[in-house]
């Protein structure tokens, strides 16, 4: 029998998601300061009704007093998956006032993309947005690919009870330190630190492109934050093609294999444990990924009229397979997915978008790690097959020490392989249904589940209603790995059940 909501929990769930509400509002302070500082005094008044609105909600939500405010693990989860809803509703408020939208749920879609670090983007005439509202839709992807219970935490914003289970709900495996709260302060302390190098690198490379300074940074902080949050958005709708540059490109290719890495791996190698880069099955896989896949996509392009030397062919197929599995930024327009790009290269893209990064990183899909693990899973069902039944038959690993691949690992790896995989075929059947290119329509249904954010066009505001709601339930799901989604959908569901059946 499915755990029902009583009062207790959803005046526990109510509180907390009102705490995470006021932090978005007082989020929208940087880009209300962008605004007032470069004269841009309507979308300054979209930032004053969003923090209003954010704030409003977030204290009256706040005035739900639980008896006490210890947290669960069931109401963790639940916590999690609603904050990531709210959260999106509120930060999507000064962007449907911007004029760049079409229907309020549009802006809806972009502030969920944002914060789930996806990069699909529902937006009109990108090019001559504000600045002050590039600079919100880029921080959303600062504080969702962190997370936004990481952020909270990080700030101690009245989350100390049950923050571990927090911690866990949103998508991380791994903790880093020993107290969370010290766990998620290192991961903003790894993030401004990388972001910071990508910022001051960018703006070098934006100056030498002829850009002016203001401009140039503003490109430059935006681009760190998208590529190493791995998020994807752009403040032009060329996205990196808009930069046209080799330097640009291997600036921003440092940022997304940062991006990808585990946060536990960062911390190894700074504490001088270089040894663990070769040694972890994880990192080994994504070696293996990525090369193997930039091979298989370098050879697709190589068939096609697009590029006139070889390097530029391995160039292009190397920074579009590592920026699937982590940014989302492509240098194609996104009809040439299908119209110019060979099918071996659309397939090693694809591919690689589905397999995504690093566990406990800023990176989406099924992650390498699990990947890693489902094959020596899948050797050793084989082996236990071959070898007489009275053989143990032991699997070893390294990842953050030496391990041993125990049925329960093998079971939690391959059900979420198993999760991912099946939302990404439902997706692309429903693009299908639809009346999309059926390869197209599986490329997109991956990007959203995978918070990849590569597209063939079919993510555009003229897309059918059905289609964004698809869309807007794989990336929150995807985001949080499908666990935390399901558990509250399923205590919504028992508890309505509940309710039905006393009537």
């Amino acid at each position: 029998m499915w755990p029902r909501l009583h009062l207790e929990d959803v005046l526990v769930i109510t509180h907390y998601v009102g705490v995470l509400l006021i932090g978005i509002g007082a989020s929208m302070a940087v880009p209300l300061a962008v605004a007032v500082t470069l004269g841009e005094w309507g979308p300054a008044l979209d930032y004053l009704a969003g923090a209003g609105v954010a704030c409003a909600a977030g204290a009256a939500m706040m005035h739900a007093k639980p008896t006490k405010l210890v947290v669960t693990h069931s109401q963790a989860l639940a916590i999690t998956a609603l904050s990531w809803v709210a959260a999106s509703l509120a930060a999507s408020v000064p962007l449907a006032l911007s004029g760049h939208y079409i229907s309020f749920l549009d802006a809806v879609f972009d502030a969920l993309s944002g914060l789930t670090t996806t990069g699909l983007t529902l937006v009109t005439d990108l090019d001559h947005m504000a600045h002050s509202h590039n600079m919100w839709r880029h921080l959303t992807q600062l504080i969702g690919g962190q997370g936004i219970v990481v952020a909270a935490l990080s700030l101690a914003v009245g989350l100390r009870s049950g923050a571990f289970s927090l911690y866990v709900a949103e998508g991380r495996d791994e903790r880093i330190l020993p107290n969370v709260l010290h766990t998620a302060r290192f991961i903003w302390f790894v993030t401004v630190v990388y972001i910071g190098l990508g910022t001051l690198m960018l703006l070098g490379v934006n100056s030498y492109l002829g850009m002016d300074t203001v401009r140039a940074g503003l490109h430059a902080f935006w681009a760190s934050i998208a590529t190493y949050d791995t998020g994807g958005f752009a403040p032009q709708s060329m996205n990196a093609a808009y930069y046209h540059s080799v330097l640009f490109e291997a600036g921003t290719m440092f940022l997304m294999v940062a991006g990808f890495l585990n946060f536990s791996l960062h911390a190894q190698v700074w504490r001088g444990d270089r040894a663990e880069l070769w040694r972890s099955l994880e990192v080994r896989t994504l070696v293996v990924s990525v090369f193997g896949l930039s091979i298989l996509a370098a050879i697709g392009l190589s068939a096609s009229r697009l590029f006139n030397t070889p390097l530029s062919v391995i160039r292009t197929g190397m920074y579009h397979v590592v920026s699937a599995q982590s940014a989302g930024h492509q240098t194609f327009y996104p009809e040439q997915w299908t119209l110019d790009v060979s099918t071996t290269t659309f397939f090693a893209v694809m591919l690689a978008m589905a397999f995504g990064g690093a566990v406990s990183s800023t990176a989406g899909g099924i992650k390498a790690l699990r990947l890693g693990l489902t094959l020596k899973a899948i050797g050793q069902a084989v082996r236990s097959a071959v070898f007489p039944r009275s053989a143990a038959v032991v699997t070893r690993y390294y990842h953050l020490g030496k391990k041993i691949l125990t049925p329960e690992i093998a079971s939690a790896v391959t059900l979420t392989f198993a999760l991912y995989v099946t939302v990404y075929v439902a997706g692309g059947l429903v693009g299908a249904a639809y009346g999309y290119y059926a390869p197209a329509a599986l490329f997109e249904s991956i990007s959203a589940t995978a918070n990849s954010g590569p597209s063939t066009g079919i993510t555009a505001p003229d897309m059918p209603l059905g289609l964004k709601l698809v869309y807007m339930f794989q990336m929150w799901a995807g985001r949080l790995e499908f666990i935390a989604v399901l558990a509250i959908v399923m205590q919504i569901a028992a508890s309505a059940a509940a309710v039905l059946k006393k009537k």
